[in-house]
């Protein structure tokens, strides 16, 4: 039998890995021991460890992971908004929900609140009580492998592709107005009627034809119509040289390809029922795909993330699958939180040492605050599930809690999720700032100022915090009373928040003020919630709320609030832990760039996003007029400038960890130099310091000598 060329070169190639086993049979065996070593090593250090330390790690390392996608997620939705006709979703409204769902149940349920509960409180908060471990170790280690499995989901959720329009035609509601009379000119209204009689009996003939003849003759007239044709694909026009040769029965012109209303400028404002047809339309155009969920549903994630009912209630309006994988990721959340908090609380009540069991004031800040989280997590929590619970009953089981025909309340489950969402806003921001709390005095060399009143401020803030939910909801129909209360104890809220930033700045003013990182990152994230705060209150008053309502104003007042003041929290606490949990010192120009391009960014993002809110542009809408467009834009520069910041942040890690630089440990102030430059730093500043002195030195010699003369001639 023949060998062919291949099995020549096989039989060579196992040959010569025989030779090599042969010649280097001890190195080959030490090397399997030690990738087999290895293995065990990964698997025992990091897959099945209990230490709350390798899992608060997990957690930073988990989050930093998450936020990829949900940046990700983000830069699609400016990319979508940086010009006017739908430039990255080609029209496709739908698939522009999906994103911004996915980003907002991202950042908020699988970034943010695991960096804090999971991150800075699994990793200090054992430390701060005097406790050698958390009270559940293997509690605290499931708690953690099952946050993964809600991200995946939503991950999955964000990335589907949703449906596929058989003409590939997008719709732009405001622009991307091309030219397509060379496209359907050479259509006969006649032939066209004929196909409508054909295919489709219970039509009004004489009104349909003479709808036809109108469309037909103002394409001829150059007509600029609502569709993109750039999006025309060879399908298209391989389905019209069909239809030249006679081989193609062309239907296209009913109602299911064209939406005569929105075709014509004119009547876009006039039509009662434009939205409805197009998502007729798109049901109607989509091709069948399965997925791992096996069907799709009709406008799937037209709820948005806050699970509007009777959207996410009904399956008439989202269908099966990717709703339900929604509240499916959310519930994973709510289980890795619950485990987490109710370990952690047992911790501090049983593991504390004796003297911190009922003396609040000798733990750390930012111990106090994750407590603090952990207690309002606890309350919260079950009121989201609970909620999650009855949507999944409504969709599945026909019960009936948020179907009004059948006796149920939609606006029962907005009381629900916001009572969750709102004290969910206090669980992000208040350990921002017990990290601040705690870091300030570093930079200004002196304790907090008034640390009781700091306290109390954020414990009043906090049980306030539960109940003003019902400032979301001004325009759901409530009573006036009920308006006048949320908006009363909405603004009560802005006095414990006065009471913080007034101590923080009488901290920075009465202190001997360190320039470095940390101060940065302080300074930026007193402006944003300054900024953040007062945007806030206009959004507590009923008439000015009315008018901002679902506009680009309360998202960029929630961005500055979380993705400005709330992140940069995160962001000085990692900086100033960066030693304890890493071992390490970051880059100092890779660290200021990334403060400075991270802070500029968030700045010209949002700010803009003002100025269109007062224009009168609303939310959740994929295309806006040719009019904000320069606002548009400009938010969408901001956006790169907050990712280069963000590129910055990831390159400071990498850098790290690959460089594994020594930190520079003072002993009577002087830096023990870890490479070559900082030496020469070193004693090029020494060398300046010494001349200072001297010269000072000479000075007071002077000073002394003449004060001695004139006290002897006196």
């Amino acid at each position: 039998m023949t060998l062919t060329s291949k099995d020549k070169i096989w039989k060579k190639f196992l040959e010569f890995i025989k030779n090599l086993q042969e010649h280097y049979k001890e190195e080959f065996e030490i090397l399997l021991i030690n990738i087999v070593i290895a293995k065990k090593l990964i698997t025992k250090k990091w897959l099945y460890t209990i230490n709350h330390k390798k899992l608060g790690l997990s957690y930073f390392i988990y989050t930093l992971i998450s936020a990829i996608l949900g940046s990700y997620l983000a830069t699609c939705i400016r990319l979508e908004m940086a010009y006017p006709g739908s430039p990255f979703f080609n029209g496709d409204s739908l698939k522009y929900l999906q994103v911004i769902t996915a980003h907002a149940l991202i950042m908020i349920f699988f970034v943010v609140v695991p960096i804090f509960f999971g991150g800075f409180a699994n990793y200090f908060l054992p430390y701060h009580v005097g406790s050698k471990d958390v009270a559940y170790p293997r509690l605290n280690n499931m708690g953690f492998w099952i946050q993964p499995c809600g991200f995946l989901l939503i991950a999955k959720m964000g990335s589907m592709r949703l449906e596929y329009w058989v003409t590939e035609l997008k719709t732009s509601y405001f622009s991307g107005l091309t030219k397509v009379d060379h496209f359907l000119q050479q259509y006969k209204y006649d032939e066209i009627i004929a196909n409508i009689k054909k295919n489709f009996s219970n039509y009004d003939y004489t009104r349909m034809e003479i709808l036809v003849k109108e469309v037909v003759e103002k394409i001829k007239k150059n007509f600029y119509d609502m569709f993109t044709y750039s999006q025309i694909r060879s399908e298209k026009i391989r389905q019209l040289k069909l239809y030249k040769t006679g081989k193609y029965n062309l239907n296209v012109f009913d109602e299911n390809y064209y939406s005569y209303k929105l075709v014509f400028w004119k009547d876009f404002y006039n039509s009662s029922d434009t939205l409805w047809s197009l998502t007729k339309n798109a049901v109607k155009f989509k091709r069948q795909k399965r997925f791992l969920v096996k069907c799709i549903g009709q406008n799937q994630t037209v709820a948005g993330w806050t699970f509007i009912t009777p959207f996410s209630s009904n399956v008439e309006y989202t269908g099966f699958g990717i709703q339900d994988m929604l509240i499916l990721g959310v519930y994973y959340a709510g289980i890795s939180t619950t485990i987490s908090l109710v370990n952690l609380l047992i911790t501090r009540r049983t593991l504390s040492m004796p003297g911190l069991r009922n003396r609040r004031i000798l733990l750390p800040f930012i111990t106090i605050t994750n407590l603090l989280m952990l207690r309002a997590l606890s309350v919260i929590t079950p009121v989201l599930g609970s909620a999650m619970l009855m949507l999944l009953t409504d969709r599945h089981w026909k019960t009936s809690f948020f179907d009004f025909s059948y006796g149920g309340d939609p606006i029962f489950f907005q009381h629900l999720f916001w009572f969750f969402g709102h004290p969910e806003v206090y669980v992000l921001i208040i350990p921002a700032f017990g990290i601040i709390n705690s870091v300030l005095p570093s930079s200004s060399t002196r304790r907090i100022a008034s640390k009781h009143h700091l306290i109390w401020a954020i414990y009043i803030m906090n049980y306030m915090g539960f109940l003003v939910w019902g400032h979301h909801m001004y325009l759901i129909g409530l009573d006036h009373r009920s308006r006048s209360l949320y908006s009363t104890i909405t603004i009560m809220i802005s006095l414990p928040a006065t009471i913080k930033v007034v101590n923080w700045t009488y901290t920075l003013l009465n202190g001997m003020i360190k320039n470095n990182l940390i101060l940065y990152s302080i300074t930026s994230f007193i402006f944003f919630f300054l900024v953040a705060g007062f945007t806030g209150m206009w959004l507590s008053h009923v008439s000015l709320n009315i008018s901002m309502h679902d506009s680009l104003y309360v998202v960029a007042h929630f961005h500055l609030m979380l993705s400005g003041a709330v992140v940069m929290g995160i962001f000085v606490g990692f900086y100033y832990y960066y030693f304890s949990l890493l071992q390490t010192k970051y880059s100092k120009l890779l660290s200021i760039s990334h403060i400075i391009y991270y802070t500029v960014g968030q700045w010209t993002t949002f700010i803009p996003m003002f100025w269109v809110a007062f224009s009168g542009l609303p939310r959740r809408l994929h295309d806006f007029p040719l009019m904000y467009l320069g606002w548009q834009s400009l938010s969408t520069v901001g956006h790169f400038t907050t990712m280069i910041g963000v590129f910055c942040f990831y390159a400071t890690l990498l850098e790290s960890t690959f460089e594994k630089k020594l930190t520079t440990y003072t002993h009577n102030l002087v830096p023990r130099f870890y490479n070559n430059n900082s030496y020469l730093i070193l004693k090029k500043i020494n060398k300046n310091l010494n001349y200072k002195k001297k010269i000072s030195l000479y000075k007071k010699k002077i000073r002394k000598f003449i004060s001695k003369k004139i006290n002897y001639n006196h």
